[in-house]
Protein backbone atom coordinates (compact mmCIF):
# COMPACT_ATOMS: atom_id res chain seq x y z
CA UNK A 1 0.00 0.00 0.00
CA UNK A 2 3.04 2.48 0.44
CA UNK A 3 4.20 1.61 -3.12
CA UNK A 4 0.87 2.59 -4.38
CA UNK A 5 0.59 5.36 -2.26
CA UNK A 6 3.94 6.73 -3.64
CA UNK A 7 3.14 6.07 -7.06
CA UNK A 8 0.04 7.99 -6.85
CA UNK A 9 1.89 11.02 -5.98
CA UNK A 10 4.24 10.51 -8.56
CA UNK A 11 1.69 10.74 -10.74
CA UNK A 12 1.25 6.95 -11.76
CA UNK A 13 -2.13 4.79 -12.22
CA UNK A 14 -2.46 1.74 -10.37
CA UNK A 15 -4.00 -1.22 -9.62
CA UNK A 16 -4.09 -2.81 -6.57
CA UNK A 17 -4.64 -6.97 -6.85
CA UNK A 18 -4.61 -8.05 -3.03
CA UNK A 19 -4.77 -12.06 -2.20
CA UNK A 20 -7.16 -11.81 0.70
CA UNK A 21 -10.45 -10.47 1.92
CA UNK A 22 -8.14 -7.39 3.44
CA UNK A 23 -5.50 -5.21 2.86
CA UNK A 24 -2.60 -4.68 5.31
CA UNK A 25 -0.53 -7.55 4.75
CA UNK A 26 0.80 -9.07 8.25
CA UNK A 27 -0.99 -6.17 10.36
CA UNK A 28 -4.27 -7.28 11.30
CA UNK A 29 -6.92 -5.51 13.61
CA UNK A 30 -9.29 -6.96 15.56
CA UNK A 31 -12.16 -4.54 17.66
CA UNK A 32 -12.24 -5.88 21.04
CA UNK A 33 -15.35 -4.96 22.38
CA UNK A 34 -17.24 -6.14 19.29
CA UNK A 35 -14.84 -9.14 17.78
CA UNK A 36 -14.61 -6.95 13.95
CA UNK A 37 -11.74 -7.44 12.38
CA UNK A 38 -10.65 -5.18 9.99
CA UNK A 39 -11.86 -2.59 12.21
CA UNK A 40 -10.43 1.29 13.01
CA UNK A 41 -11.64 1.82 16.36
CA UNK A 42 -10.15 3.25 19.87
CA UNK A 43 -11.42 -0.79 20.75
CA UNK A 44 -8.53 -2.78 18.82
CA UNK A 45 -5.74 -4.36 19.55
CA UNK A 46 -3.18 -5.79 16.63
CA UNK A 47 -2.55 -9.43 16.08
CA UNK A 48 0.37 -8.66 13.74
CA UNK A 49 2.64 -6.20 13.54
CA UNK A 50 2.15 -3.58 16.50
CA UNK A 51 4.96 -1.15 17.09
CA UNK A 52 6.78 1.86 16.12
CA UNK A 53 10.27 2.80 17.55
CA UNK A 54 11.32 6.99 17.29
CA UNK A 55 13.52 5.49 14.52
CA UNK A 56 11.09 4.20 12.08
CA UNK A 57 11.29 7.99 10.17
CA UNK A 58 9.14 5.86 7.10
CA UNK A 59 6.46 4.74 9.06
CA UNK A 60 6.35 8.01 11.31
CA UNK A 61 5.82 9.75 8.02
CA UNK A 62 3.46 8.06 6.57
CA UNK A 63 1.16 8.43 9.61
CA UNK A 64 1.43 11.92 9.87
CA UNK A 65 0.67 12.32 6.08
CA UNK A 66 -2.04 10.07 6.45
CA UNK A 67 -3.42 12.21 10.21
CA UNK A 68 -3.19 9.27 12.16
CA UNK A 69 -2.02 9.53 15.51
CA UNK A 70 0.60 7.79 17.18
CA UNK A 71 0.81 7.15 21.19
CA UNK A 72 2.83 6.00 24.49
CA UNK A 73 2.60 1.85 24.27
CA UNK A 74 3.25 2.09 27.83
CA UNK A 75 0.51 4.28 28.76
CA UNK A 76 2.88 7.01 30.66
CA UNK A 77 2.74 10.45 30.17
CA UNK A 78 6.24 11.13 29.58
CA UNK A 79 7.42 10.53 25.85
CA UNK A 80 4.16 10.70 24.29
CA UNK A 81 4.42 12.86 21.69
CA UNK A 82 6.22 12.14 18.25
CA UNK A 83 8.79 15.71 17.13
CA UNK A 84 8.44 15.80 13.29
CA UNK A 85 12.05 14.80 12.99
CA UNK A 86 11.40 11.91 15.10
CA UNK A 87 14.80 12.04 17.24
CA UNK A 88 16.03 9.58 19.20
CA UNK A 89 14.41 9.36 22.87
CA UNK A 90 16.23 11.63 25.23
CA UNK A 91 18.92 9.87 28.01
CA UNK A 92 21.19 10.48 30.11
CA UNK A 93 24.11 9.01 31.79
CA UNK A 94 22.23 8.35 35.24
CA UNK A 95 19.65 6.67 33.45
CA UNK A 96 19.96 2.95 33.28
CA UNK A 97 20.19 0.61 29.92
CA UNK A 98 18.49 -2.47 29.66
CA UNK A 99 20.55 -5.34 28.95
CA UNK A 100 21.08 -6.31 25.50
CA UNK A 101 19.85 -9.88 25.66
CA UNK A 102 16.52 -8.13 27.17
CA UNK A 103 12.94 -9.63 25.61
CA UNK A 104 10.43 -7.87 27.77
CA UNK A 105 9.09 -4.31 26.26
CA UNK A 106 11.77 -2.02 25.01
CA UNK A 107 10.16 1.51 27.07
CA UNK A 108 12.29 4.44 26.81
CA UNK A 109 14.39 4.70 29.26
CA UNK A 110 13.21 8.65 30.62
CA UNK A 111 9.73 6.25 31.21
CA UNK A 112 11.12 3.99 33.38
CA UNK A 113 10.61 5.95 36.94
CA UNK A 114 6.79 6.06 36.24
CA UNK A 115 6.69 2.45 35.09
CA UNK A 116 5.08 -0.28 37.42
CA UNK A 117 6.21 -3.49 37.88
CA UNK A 118 7.15 -6.46 35.62
CA UNK A 119 6.46 -10.20 37.22
CA UNK A 120 9.74 -12.36 36.07
CA UNK A 121 9.15 -16.07 36.37
CA UNK A 122 12.20 -18.13 37.24
CA UNK A 123 11.15 -21.78 37.37
CA UNK A 124 9.09 -21.63 40.95
CA UNK A 125 9.92 -18.68 41.71
CA UNK A 126 8.15 -15.02 40.98
CA UNK A 127 9.76 -12.07 41.48
CA UNK A 128 9.01 -8.46 40.59
CA UNK A 129 11.03 -5.77 38.88
CA UNK A 130 10.96 -2.30 37.87
CA UNK A 131 14.22 -1.22 36.50
CA UNK A 132 17.03 -2.84 34.66
CA UNK A 133 19.27 -3.14 37.95
CA UNK A 134 15.61 -5.10 39.93
CA UNK A 135 15.98 -7.29 36.70
CA UNK A 136 19.80 -8.01 37.31
CA UNK A 137 19.44 -8.78 40.97
CA UNK A 138 17.09 -11.28 41.12
CA UNK A 139 19.05 -13.80 38.31
CA UNK A 140 21.94 -15.47 39.40
CA UNK A 141 25.14 -13.63 39.14
CA UNK A 142 26.53 -16.38 37.23
CA UNK A 143 23.93 -16.42 34.58
CA UNK A 144 24.49 -12.52 34.31
CA UNK A 145 27.96 -13.11 33.61
CA UNK A 146 27.40 -15.88 31.19
CA UNK A 147 25.35 -13.61 29.24
CA UNK A 148 27.58 -10.53 29.74
CA UNK A 149 30.02 -12.61 28.03
CA UNK A 150 27.85 -13.78 24.84
CA UNK A 151 27.34 -9.99 24.43
CA UNK A 152 31.04 -9.70 23.90
CA UNK A 153 31.48 -12.22 21.87
CA UNK A 154 28.50 -10.83 19.67
CA UNK A 155 30.47 -7.54 19.97
CA UNK A 156 33.71 -9.73 18.52
CA UNK A 157 31.99 -11.05 16.23
CA UNK A 158 30.32 -7.82 14.59
CA UNK A 159 33.56 -6.13 13.89
CA UNK A 160 33.92 -8.54 11.25
CA UNK A 161 30.59 -7.32 9.48
CA UNK A 162 31.36 -4.07 7.44
CA UNK A 163 29.33 -0.73 8.33
CA UNK A 164 27.17 -1.63 4.96
CA UNK A 165 26.28 -4.42 6.10
CA UNK A 166 22.97 -4.72 3.97
CA UNK A 167 24.40 -2.69 1.56
CA UNK A 168 27.81 -4.78 0.86
CA UNK A 169 28.32 -5.28 -2.76
CA UNK A 170 29.86 -8.52 -2.31
CA UNK A 171 30.29 -11.38 0.27
CA UNK A 172 33.36 -11.62 2.02
CA UNK A 173 35.48 -14.32 3.63
CA UNK A 174 34.80 -13.57 6.99
CA UNK A 175 31.47 -13.49 6.02
CA UNK A 176 31.64 -17.16 4.78
CA UNK A 177 32.89 -17.95 8.54
CA UNK A 178 30.12 -16.68 10.27
CA UNK A 179 27.37 -18.02 7.81
CA UNK A 180 28.62 -21.72 8.40
CA UNK A 181 27.36 -21.66 12.11
CA UNK A 182 23.97 -21.28 13.42
CA UNK A 183 23.44 -18.47 16.17
CA UNK A 184 22.96 -21.11 18.43
CA UNK A 185 26.35 -23.28 18.05
CA UNK A 186 28.04 -20.44 18.23
CA UNK A 187 26.61 -18.84 21.65
CA UNK A 188 25.54 -21.99 23.53
CA UNK A 189 29.22 -22.89 24.38
CA UNK A 190 29.63 -19.97 26.34
CA UNK A 191 25.99 -20.54 28.75
CA UNK A 192 25.93 -22.95 31.22
CA UNK A 193 22.75 -22.11 33.06
CA UNK A 194 19.18 -23.16 32.37
CA UNK A 195 18.29 -19.05 33.01
CA UNK A 196 20.84 -17.48 30.60
CA UNK A 197 19.85 -20.24 28.21
CA UNK A 198 16.27 -19.54 27.85
CA UNK A 199 16.83 -15.41 28.32
CA UNK A 200 18.81 -15.61 25.33
CA UNK A 201 16.84 -17.98 22.99
CA UNK A 202 13.75 -15.74 24.54
CA UNK A 203 15.97 -12.83 22.97
CA UNK A 204 16.55 -14.53 19.56
CA UNK A 205 12.57 -15.60 19.57
CA UNK A 206 11.92 -11.84 19.25
CA UNK A 207 13.65 -11.29 16.08
CA UNK A 208 13.75 -14.24 14.39
CA UNK A 209 10.38 -16.20 15.86
CA UNK A 210 12.45 -19.52 15.46
CA UNK A 211 14.92 -21.53 16.99
CA UNK A 212 17.89 -20.13 17.07
CA UNK A 213 19.32 -23.78 16.05
CA UNK A 214 17.89 -23.00 12.49
CA UNK A 215 19.30 -19.25 12.40
CA UNK A 216 22.37 -18.02 10.42
CA UNK A 217 25.05 -16.35 12.71
CA UNK A 218 25.56 -13.89 9.88
CA UNK A 219 21.80 -13.10 9.36
CA UNK A 220 21.81 -12.09 12.92
CA UNK A 221 24.52 -10.38 13.02
CA UNK A 222 23.38 -8.25 10.44
CA UNK A 223 20.19 -7.83 12.35
CA UNK A 224 22.06 -6.61 14.64
CA UNK A 225 24.10 -4.23 13.44
CA UNK A 226 22.10 -2.90 10.85
CA UNK A 227 18.08 -3.57 11.14
CA UNK A 228 17.72 -2.68 15.55
CA UNK A 229 16.79 0.75 16.35
CA UNK A 230 19.27 2.57 18.98
CA UNK A 231 16.16 3.86 21.19
CA UNK A 232 13.63 1.69 22.34
CA UNK A 233 11.63 -0.92 19.31
CA UNK A 234 8.20 -0.35 20.95
CA UNK A 235 7.89 3.53 22.56
CA UNK A 236 4.87 3.99 19.77
CA UNK A 237 1.51 2.31 19.06
CA UNK A 238 -0.87 3.43 16.14
CA UNK A 239 -4.07 5.09 17.23
CA UNK A 240 -6.99 2.57 15.60
CA UNK A 241 -4.37 -0.11 15.37
CA UNK A 242 -1.48 -0.22 12.79
CA UNK A 243 -3.98 -1.77 9.78
CA UNK A 244 -5.23 2.20 9.84
CA UNK A 245 -2.31 2.64 8.06
CA UNK A 246 -2.89 0.60 4.98
CA UNK A 247 -6.88 1.20 5.23
CA UNK A 248 -6.55 4.85 5.38
CA UNK A 249 -4.35 4.42 1.73
CA UNK A 250 -6.92 2.23 0.80
CA UNK A 251 -10.03 4.41 1.57
CA UNK A 252 -8.95 6.92 -1.22
CA UNK A 253 -8.52 4.06 -3.38
CA UNK A 254 -11.31 1.95 -3.23
CA UNK A 255 -11.72 1.79 -7.19
CA UNK A 256 -8.62 0.76 -7.71
CA UNK A 257 -8.55 -2.11 -5.35
CA UNK A 258 -9.56 -5.76 -5.98
CA UNK A 259 -9.26 -7.77 -3.08
CA UNK A 260 -9.32 -11.86 -2.74
CA UNK A 261 -7.60 -11.99 -6.69
CA UNK A 262 -4.13 -13.71 -5.69
CA UNK A 263 -2.09 -13.63 -9.06
CA UNK A 264 -1.52 -17.10 -10.52
CA UNK A 265 0.69 -16.07 -13.30
CA UNK A 266 2.78 -12.99 -13.90
CA UNK A 267 3.83 -12.62 -17.45
CA UNK A 268 6.75 -9.32 -18.34
CA UNK A 269 7.88 -8.68 -21.85
CA UNK A 270 8.77 -6.02 -24.44
CA UNK A 271 4.69 -5.01 -24.32
CA UNK A 272 4.21 -4.95 -20.68
CA UNK A 273 3.00 -6.99 -17.76
CA UNK A 274 -0.03 -9.41 -17.90
CA UNK A 275 -0.83 -10.58 -14.51
CA UNK A 276 -4.00 -13.62 -14.19
CA UNK A 277 -5.78 -13.89 -10.88
CA UNK A 278 -6.88 -16.86 -9.58
CA UNK A 279 -10.26 -16.20 -10.85
CA UNK A 280 -9.15 -15.53 -14.26
CA UNK A 281 -9.51 -11.98 -14.55
CA UNK A 282 -6.43 -10.91 -16.57
CA UNK A 283 -4.95 -7.14 -15.85
CA UNK A 284 -2.75 -5.57 -18.01
CA UNK A 285 0.15 -3.17 -16.82
CA UNK A 286 3.61 -1.27 -17.72
CA UNK A 287 5.32 -2.48 -14.57
CA UNK A 288 4.57 -4.80 -11.62
CA UNK A 289 5.66 -4.38 -7.89
CA UNK A 290 5.23 -8.09 -6.44
CA UNK A 291 4.99 -8.00 -2.41
CA UNK A 292 4.06 -10.80 0.17
CA UNK A 293 6.20 -12.83 2.11
CA UNK A 294 8.59 -16.07 0.06
CA UNK A 295 5.64 -18.77 0.59
CA UNK A 296 3.14 -16.45 -1.32
CA UNK A 297 5.50 -15.63 -4.12
CA UNK A 298 6.74 -18.88 -4.98
CA UNK A 299 3.29 -19.36 -5.64
CA UNK A 300 3.19 -17.39 -8.69
CA UNK A 301 3.82 -18.53 -11.96
CA UNK A 302 6.19 -16.15 -13.43
CA UNK A 303 6.87 -16.29 -17.68
CA UNK A 304 9.52 -16.10 -18.30
CA UNK A 305 10.57 -17.94 -14.99
CA UNK A 306 12.49 -16.43 -12.18
CA UNK A 307 16.10 -16.92 -12.42
CA UNK A 308 17.23 -20.19 -11.08
CA UNK A 309 18.92 -17.86 -7.94
CA UNK A 310 15.89 -15.72 -7.17
CA UNK A 311 14.08 -18.85 -7.22
CA UNK A 312 16.34 -20.53 -5.17
CA UNK A 313 16.85 -17.80 -2.56
CA UNK A 314 12.97 -17.32 -1.90
CA UNK A 315 13.27 -21.15 -1.43
CA UNK A 316 16.46 -20.71 1.87
CA UNK A 317 13.49 -17.63 3.46
CA UNK A 318 11.76 -20.06 5.35
CA UNK A 319 9.24 -18.46 7.85
CA UNK A 320 9.56 -17.68 11.79
CA UNK A 321 6.23 -18.97 13.48
CA UNK A 322 4.64 -17.11 15.79
CA UNK A 323 0.99 -16.46 17.22
CA UNK A 324 -0.20 -13.64 20.07
CA UNK A 325 -2.63 -14.73 21.84
CA UNK A 326 -5.08 -11.99 24.06
CA UNK A 327 -6.79 -12.39 27.70
CA UNK A 328 -9.44 -9.71 27.11
CA UNK A 329 -11.13 -8.48 30.32
CA UNK A 330 -13.77 -6.53 30.07
CA UNK A 331 -13.33 -5.00 33.75
CA UNK A 332 -10.32 -2.80 31.79
CA UNK A 333 -6.68 -3.15 32.86
CA UNK A 334 -6.87 -3.78 36.77
CA UNK A 335 -3.92 -5.65 37.17
CA UNK A 336 -2.48 -1.72 37.37
CA UNK A 337 -4.29 -1.16 40.73
CA UNK A 338 -2.01 -4.25 41.70
CA UNK A 339 1.07 -2.03 40.59
CA UNK A 340 1.90 -4.18 37.81
CA UNK A 341 2.74 -2.99 34.27
CA UNK A 342 0.63 -6.07 32.54
CA UNK A 343 4.75 -7.14 31.33
CA UNK A 344 4.92 -10.92 32.38
CA UNK A 345 8.76 -12.83 31.43
CA UNK A 346 9.85 -16.44 32.09
CA UNK A 347 13.05 -18.17 31.92
CA UNK A 348 11.75 -21.35 33.55
CA UNK A 349 8.03 -22.31 34.96
CA UNK A 350 6.54 -25.21 36.97
CA UNK A 351 6.12 -28.87 34.73
CA UNK A 352 2.30 -27.81 33.79
CA UNK A 353 3.41 -24.89 32.24
CA UNK A 354 6.56 -25.87 30.40
CA UNK A 355 6.88 -27.88 26.82
CA UNK A 356 6.80 -31.87 26.77
CA UNK A 357 10.03 -33.90 26.74
CA UNK A 358 12.75 -33.71 25.38
CA UNK A 359 12.13 -29.96 26.01
CA UNK A 360 10.68 -29.83 29.14
CA UNK A 361 13.38 -27.43 30.37
CA UNK A 362 11.67 -24.53 28.16
CA UNK A 363 8.68 -22.47 29.43
CA UNK A 364 5.84 -22.72 27.04
CA UNK A 365 5.23 -18.82 28.01
CA UNK A 366 7.93 -16.11 27.58
CA UNK A 367 6.92 -13.00 27.44
CA UNK A 368 3.42 -11.10 27.84
CA UNK A 369 2.21 -7.45 27.98
CA UNK A 370 -0.32 -5.22 28.16
CA UNK A 371 -1.95 -4.68 24.97
CA UNK A 372 -5.06 -2.72 26.28
CA UNK A 373 -6.81 -0.79 23.18
CA UNK A 374 -6.15 2.90 23.08
CA UNK A 375 -9.72 3.34 24.94
CA UNK A 376 -8.26 1.37 27.81
CA UNK A 377 -11.99 0.69 28.16
CA UNK A 378 -11.18 -3.23 28.30
CA UNK A 379 -7.66 -4.51 29.65
CA UNK A 380 -5.71 -6.79 27.34
CA UNK A 381 -2.88 -8.97 28.15
CA UNK A 382 -1.45 -10.59 24.92
CA UNK A 383 0.69 -13.05 24.88
CA UNK A 384 3.92 -14.37 22.34
CA UNK A 385 4.53 -17.83 21.37
CA UNK A 386 7.26 -18.14 19.05
CA UNK A 387 9.44 -20.99 17.84
CA UNK A 388 9.42 -24.35 19.77
CA UNK A 389 6.80 -22.90 22.28
CA UNK A 390 4.39 -22.10 19.41
CA UNK A 391 4.38 -25.26 17.23
CA UNK A 392 3.17 -27.37 20.85
CA UNK A 393 0.86 -24.45 21.46
CA UNK A 394 -0.52 -24.88 17.89
CA UNK A 395 -1.21 -28.45 18.54
CA UNK A 396 -3.25 -27.70 21.50
CA UNK A 397 -7.08 -27.52 21.48
CA UNK A 398 -8.27 -24.19 21.64
CA UNK A 399 -10.06 -24.59 24.86
CA UNK A 400 -6.68 -26.03 26.34
CA UNK A 401 -5.08 -23.01 24.95
CA UNK A 402 -7.38 -21.29 26.98
CA UNK A 403 -7.40 -22.54 29.83
CA UNK A 404 -3.43 -23.01 30.10
CA UNK A 405 -3.15 -18.98 29.55
CA UNK A 406 -5.69 -18.16 32.08
CA UNK A 407 -3.81 -20.44 34.97
CA UNK A 408 -0.64 -18.93 34.22
CA UNK A 409 -2.18 -15.43 34.18
CA UNK A 410 -3.42 -16.18 37.44
CA UNK A 411 -0.03 -17.19 38.65
CA UNK A 412 1.58 -14.56 37.64
CA UNK A 413 -0.59 -11.89 39.19
CA UNK A 414 -1.19 -13.73 42.36
CA UNK A 415 -4.60 -12.19 43.24
CA UNK A 416 -8.14 -12.98 44.03
CA UNK A 417 -9.27 -11.18 41.08
CA UNK A 418 -7.12 -13.05 38.74
CA UNK A 419 -9.65 -15.78 39.65
CA UNK A 420 -12.54 -14.14 39.85
CA UNK A 421 -12.40 -12.24 35.88
CA UNK A 422 -12.51 -14.64 33.17
CA UNK A 423 -11.44 -13.17 29.67
CA UNK A 424 -12.38 -13.76 26.58
CA UNK A 425 -9.93 -14.93 23.25
CA UNK A 426 -8.58 -13.41 20.80
CA UNK A 427 -5.87 -15.39 18.66
CA UNK A 428 -4.17 -15.49 15.05
CA UNK A 429 -1.77 -18.03 13.45
CA UNK A 430 0.05 -16.40 10.96
CA UNK A 431 1.14 -19.85 9.60
CA UNK A 432 -2.35 -21.04 8.77
CA UNK A 433 -2.82 -17.97 6.51
CA UNK A 434 -2.43 -18.82 3.16
CA UNK A 435 -0.48 -15.85 2.06
CA UNK A 436 1.50 -15.56 4.91
CA UNK A 437 2.04 -18.88 6.57
CA UNK A 438 4.22 -17.51 8.88
CA UNK A 439 5.45 -14.40 10.89
CA UNK A 440 6.85 -12.51 11.45
CA UNK A 441 9.29 -12.25 8.63
CA UNK A 442 11.64 -15.15 6.65
CA UNK A 443 15.10 -15.60 7.89
CA UNK A 444 18.10 -17.05 6.53
CA UNK A 445 19.15 -20.77 7.49
CA UNK A 446 23.27 -21.20 7.93
CA UNK A 447 24.81 -20.93 4.51
CA UNK A 448 22.69 -18.78 2.33
CA UNK A 449 23.83 -15.71 2.62
CA UNK A 450 26.95 -16.00 2.23
CA UNK A 451 26.86 -17.90 -1.35
CA UNK A 452 27.60 -14.70 -3.43
CA UNK A 453 24.98 -15.70 -6.32
CA UNK A 454 21.97 -15.47 -3.42
CA UNK A 455 23.61 -12.34 -1.97
CA UNK A 456 23.10 -10.95 -5.50
CA UNK A 457 19.59 -12.28 -6.02
CA UNK A 458 18.62 -10.73 -2.58
CA UNK A 459 20.22 -7.34 -3.57
CA UNK A 460 18.46 -7.12 -6.72
CA UNK A 461 15.15 -5.63 -6.32
CA UNK A 462 14.16 -5.70 -10.18
CA UNK A 463 13.81 -9.88 -10.57
CA UNK A 464 12.38 -9.10 -14.65
CA UNK A 465 12.23 -6.50 -16.54
CA UNK A 466 9.57 -3.85 -15.12
CA UNK A 467 8.85 -6.62 -11.99
CA UNK A 468 10.22 -5.39 -8.68
CA UNK A 469 9.90 -7.18 -5.71
CA UNK A 470 9.63 -5.72 -2.27
CA UNK A 471 8.29 -5.89 1.31
CA UNK A 472 10.03 -6.68 5.27
CA UNK A 473 11.55 -9.39 4.35
CA UNK A 474 13.47 -8.14 1.50
CA UNK A 475 14.59 -5.06 2.58
CA UNK A 476 18.41 -4.50 3.03
CA UNK A 477 18.64 -1.89 5.75
CA UNK A 478 17.21 -0.61 9.00
CA UNK A 479 13.80 -1.82 9.71
CA UNK A 480 14.31 -5.18 8.28
CA UNK A 481 11.56 -7.49 9.12
CA UNK A 482 9.43 -4.82 11.15
CA UNK A 483 6.93 -2.60 9.51
CA UNK A 484 9.24 -0.19 8.88
CA UNK A 485 11.07 -2.11 6.45
CA UNK A 486 7.82 -2.82 4.81
CA UNK A 487 7.29 0.56 3.69
CA UNK A 488 10.54 1.77 3.07
CA UNK A 489 10.91 -0.86 0.53
CA UNK A 490 7.55 -0.29 -0.60
CA UNK A 491 8.41 3.22 -1.24
CA UNK A 492 11.77 2.45 -2.48
CA UNK A 493 10.31 0.11 -5.52
CA UNK A 494 7.93 2.50 -6.62
CA UNK A 495 10.73 5.05 -6.82
CA UNK A 496 12.42 2.55 -8.66
CA UNK A 497 9.45 1.25 -10.74
CA UNK A 498 8.74 5.20 -11.51
CA UNK A 499 12.85 5.85 -12.73
CA UNK A 500 12.46 2.73 -14.97
CA UNK A 501 9.44 3.71 -16.43
CA UNK A 502 10.83 7.33 -16.83
CA UNK A 503 13.77 6.00 -18.59
CA UNK A 504 11.99 3.48 -20.97
CA UNK A 505 9.32 6.34 -22.30
CA UNK A 506 6.24 3.53 -21.55
CA UNK A 507 2.69 4.37 -20.01
CA UNK A 508 1.41 4.93 -16.47
CA UNK A 509 -0.45 1.69 -15.10
CA UNK A 510 1.13 -0.24 -12.32
CA UNK A 511 0.33 -3.25 -10.92
CA UNK A 512 0.98 -3.62 -7.04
Amino acid sequence: MAAAHRLLALGRSVQILEATDHVGGRTRNVDVSTGQLDAVTDDVIELGGTWLSPEHSAALALCRELGIEVYNASFVSSGSAVPEDAPRPHTSGSEEAWPWWFWGSDYPKDQTHLLKNTVFHDGVRRFLFRTPSELLAGLTRSSVQELQMAGKAIDDAIANVSDSCWDAGKVTASWRHLDEESTWSFLNGKLSSQASKQALRNCIHNKNAQEPEAVSLLYNLLSFKGCNSAGPDSQFRVRGGTQAIPMTIAAGMRDKIALGSPVQMLQSGSTGIIARTLNGTEYRARAAIVTGPPPAILGINFDPPLRAPDAQLLQRMPMGTSLKIAAVYRQGPWWRELGLQGDILATALPKEFSLPEPDSEMPLFVQCLDHSPFSQRLGVIVCFMEGRQNLHFMSLAAQEQQSLLTAFLQRSFNDSRAETFQPSFVALNWADQPYARGAYTGFFPPGVLSIPEYWEAFREMEKAPNVFLAGADYHRGFGNGYIEGAIRDGLLAAERAHARLLSSQVGQELLV
